[in-house]
């Protein structure tokens, strides 16, 4: 495993370029739509999939992302099926007409696959602007240190295997793991990157990966994973478990509970106007499943607490569109609030590690309590990692954990000619995930709405990229080859560290796609909003996520609305208590 390119004797990087010689968007997008909707564990209703013949996938352009995996396509058939639900949700609700057209933008439900990275204000990103200095409390694990950051990476082992380190959003516990200096000021700034990297090289490379992977996880309490092929990964026990489990599941509670009533709204055309939506999430793949209920017209109060760490790079565009309560759940006064909210909340999406709400005497069996006492059922959804089946369903991760341990960072090493795993693109497996969990909730309400009860519905990285990568498959050689030369500059390694691949990504699609009118970043694409950041009247700009699929009755009006009520917010900016 030296890492050498594979493929740069054959000339492909310089011979095969023509969009032609890659597959189409749309076309593909339709086939994985077709997936979805014939899904049999997914059970998607009669009146959703019956229109999905009105849905278009538009501009007719080739694939364009270096990877193997069909990101765009399958983000753009995910939004394809939000559309389709929100249009069967105001037929019930509203007596809208039938879609005449539900379109999906593929441009903007690429770049929604990297939102995170492209809110800015005064044309700089969050971290590097004016409201920094005054959210700089939010990161109490000093992931701002660069020493400290840079410990999330995949290091080569002694055992010649790869590992994925992670700090999670303290690296206190890593470092004392590899007995190393929790600070390093003296290595502060990106100049040092290099020499930090070396360090946890010098230090990984005396380990090795099952050693690794189990004190991380059991001793450590920290994500942590050996980076395994799809076939390596299948052949664990937890993953032959894993690789069976459906994109997403919903499961009926509380059965004698009667149907719920959509809510009395005077928004005619927000999907979701009137539903409640409790936020107990972190960092991205959470956040964007409540991120796009807001999209549907939903009510998002969002529960933070000032004592413990948030993810400051991520935190400003997962606000969109929601408030947010300051509450320490550890102390009776906030048990109380939460259960206030409970009594009155819809939906409730939790993405804490499994059982630290169970421990909090708050977790899903609670919710579920409360919503039996007052007639009326729920949803809870709940997402991680490793999935809800097998022995590692308990264990922390985030999107790079998932990507290295089913398999997705060694498709993406390949692609790029290297006998080594590499982080794929983007947040992708974070940001899709979060699509399925829209997707899986507006289902449950569909069904609570009509059927009654309350519903459990699980998601999970894993599970995604498991129907990522084996269901949905591959981009074909040919199409593998053209994007190859089309990013002949994009050159990571393993160790590219994720604040270090995003730019490079952007820098590479920005050149083969365009920033132009009606190009990949026509600024259209865009808007601006206010934002309460801590100075009245203050903006940002950020990509425009109603702009990414629209829905036109065959009455020719706009008969289904997708809007946010409001920008992004500072954690604790609200009172715990619904509007």
């Amino acid at each position: 495993m030296d890492g050498n390119r594979l493929f740069e004797s054959d000339g492909i990087r310089k011979t095969i370029s023509p969009e032609n010689s890659r597959s189409s968007i749309p076309s593909d997008a339709k086939k994985i739509l077709s997936i979805l909707i014939k899904n049999a564990d997914l059970e998607m209703p009669a009146a959703v999939t019956e229109n999905a013949s009105s849905v278009t996938f538009t501009p007719n352009i080739s694939s364009f992302l270096p990877t193997p995996m069909k990101m765009s396509e399958s983000a753009s058939a995910m939004w394809a099926c939000i559309g389709l639900f929100a249009s069967a949700i105001c037929r019930e609700r509203y007596n809208a007409g039938e879609p005449k057209r539900i379109v999906v933008d593929v441009y903007s439900a690429t770049l929604m696959l990297c939102s995170v990275f492209l809110f800015q204000i005064n044309g700089k990103i969050f971290t590097e602007s004016q409201v920094a200095p005054r959210a700089i409390h939010l990161d109490r694990g000093l992931n701002r240190e660069t020493y400290r950051n840079m410990v999330s990476n995949i290091y080569k082992t002694m055992d010649n295997r790869y590992f994925h380190l992670h700090g999670s959003l303290n690296a206190t516990p890593t470092l004392q793991m590899l007995d190393l200096p929790e600070h390093r000021p003296d290595l502060q700034g990106n100049e040092h990157i290099e020499a930090i990297k070396d360090i946890y090289r010098a230090v990984v490379a005396k380990r090795d990966s099952m050693s690794l992977e189990v004190e991380s996880n059991e001793r450590w309490l920290q994500p942590g994973a050996t980076c395994r092929t799809v076939d390596e990964y299948a052949a664990t026990s937890h993953g032959r478990l894993n690789i069976e489990e459906p994109l997403y599941m919903i499961y009926k509670s509380q059965e004698q509970l009667p149907p719920t009533p959509w809510p009395n709204s005077q928004m005619s055309g927000r999907p979701l106007a009137g539903i409640r939506v409790l936020d107990l999430t972190k960092v991205i793949a959470g956040p964007t499943v409540t991120r796009v209920l807001a999209l549907m017209g939903a009510d998002v109060l969002r529960v933070s607490t000032d004592t413990q760490p948030d993810a400051l790079p991520f935190i400003a565009d997962g606000q969109l569109g929601k408030r947010d309560a300051n509450i320490n759940l550890k102390t009776s006064e906030g048990k109380r609030q939460l259960d206030d909210l409970l009594k009155e909340a819809d939906v409730v999406v939790n993405s804490y590690r499994p059982g630290v709400f169970e421990r909090l005497g708050l977790g899903r069996n609670w919710a579920h309590e409360l919503a039996r006492r007052r007639g009326k059922g729920i949803i809870y959804c709940r997402e991680n990692c490793y999935g809800w089946k097998g022995e590692w369903s308990g264990r922390a991760g985030y999107q790079p954990i998932s990507d290295c341990v089913t398999g997705a960072s060694w498709e993406q090493g390949k692609f790029l000619g290297l006998d080594e795993p590499v982080m794929p693109l983007f947040p992708n497996s974070d940001s899709q995930t979060g699509l399925t969990g829209g997707i899986a909730i507006m289902q449950a309400l569909y069904r609570r709405a009509s059927e009654g009860g309350s519903y459990n519905v699980d998601i999970a990285l894993n599970t995604f990229n498991n129907w990522l990568v084996r269901e949905v498959g591959l981009h074909d050689k040919q199409t593998q080859a053209s994007l190859r030369a089309l990013h002949s500059g994009f050159l990571p390694r393993h160790d590219t560290g994720f604040f270090e691949m995003a730019p490079m990504v952007l820098e590479t699609i920005k050149k083969s796609n365009g920033t132009g009118p009606g190009q990949l970043w026509d600024r259209a694409r865009f808007t601006t909003g206010i934002i309460r950041w801590g100075v009245a009247e203050e903006e940002a700009e950020y990509l425009d996520w109603r702009r990414i699929v629209s829905v036109d009755s065959k009455a020719g009006e706009r008969e289904v609305v997708f809007d946010l009520e409001s920008g992004s917010c500072m954690p604790g900016s609200d009172k715990a208590r619904w509007v």
